[in-house]
């Protein structure tokens, strides 16, 4: 029971950690041109609060299924906070460095640790495994729209 509030307090820490160091008010990234089509920007948070509560749950039950058979996974744990990090970090990269390259970069990064993660979890836990799924979906979609955005306010070269 202990592990699961670390777990969490971890998870929590992680996640309103990158809103503590970028703001997604700045005028630089609310004047970036965005595709028409996105006319659901502001459920973004929401998404993303959902993935991370899945995720959250994923570690508790690999943590808790492989303490029950002896063996405390420690670099799996390792493995879901680097995926934590790497997503909190999409915003102050974004935002504060103003790269969008290096937002594609961090959010492709933590999208190909998800895939491998939910492969390895899977022995220990189909549910764990399951709960990389809106990730794994959203993932693509946010390095995919952070390309457009590059694309759109990028320079054109003569």
């Amino acid at each position: 029971m202990k592990a699961r509030w670390i777990i969490t307090a971890a998870s929590a820490a992680l996640f309103f950690g990158g809103s503590l160091f970028t703001s997604l008010r700045d005028p630089w990234f609310q004047n970036l041109q965005r595709p028409s089509w996105l006319t659901f920007e502001f459920l973004i948070p929401v998404i993303w609060t959902f993935i991370w509560v899945c995720l959250t749950i994923s570690a508790i039950i690999v943590w808790e299924k492989s303490c029950k058979k002896g063996f405390r996974p420690w670099g799996l744990l390792v493995v879901y906070g680097a995926i934590a990090l790497l997503t909190s970090l999409y915003s102050p990269v974004v935002v504060e460095l103003r790269s969008l390259t290096g937002g594609m970069i961090v959010g492709g990064l933590a999208t190909v640790l998800v895939y491998i993660l939910a492969f390895v979890v899977k022995p220990i836990s189909q549910t764990a495994s399951w709960l990389f799924l809106p990730y794994a979906l959203w993932g693509p979609f946010g390095t995919y729209l952070t390309w457009l955005l590059l694309q759109l306010n990028s320079p054109i070269n003569p």
